[in-house]
């Protein structure tokens, strides 16, 4: 299979060797309001955008470290030494 379309597939990319490479041109012609363009926010606004969002990292990290049991669970301490014979599976004393 691969012998019968080899001479087809060399003849495409000797062509597209061949063909002069054209790049394509990004910069936008227009100088009026166009649809999606994004103005540069102010400096102002960066700088409040930058301490909310510190604020609330902050806010996230000091729950996780003195509020733990929202990550790990409720659960009681496992105290093994508290339990009884009977939990533990040991038959009783005859």
């Amino acid at each position: 299979m691969l012998l019968s379309r080899g001479p087809s597939i060399l003849r495409n990319i000797y062509e597209l060797n061949g063909r002069k490479q054209t790049g394509v041109n990004l910069q936008q012609i227009r100088k009026c309001w166009a649809y999606r363009t994004v103005t540069e926010p102010k400096r102002n606004w960066k700088i409040i955008a930058e301490c909310v969002g510190g604020m609330v990292w902050w806010w996230i990290f000091w729950n996780a470290w003195h509020d733990y049991e929202h990550i790990t669970g409720h659960f009681p301490e496992i105290r093994p030494i508290e339990w009884s014979d009977e939990e533990l599976g040991i038959p009783p004393d005859d």
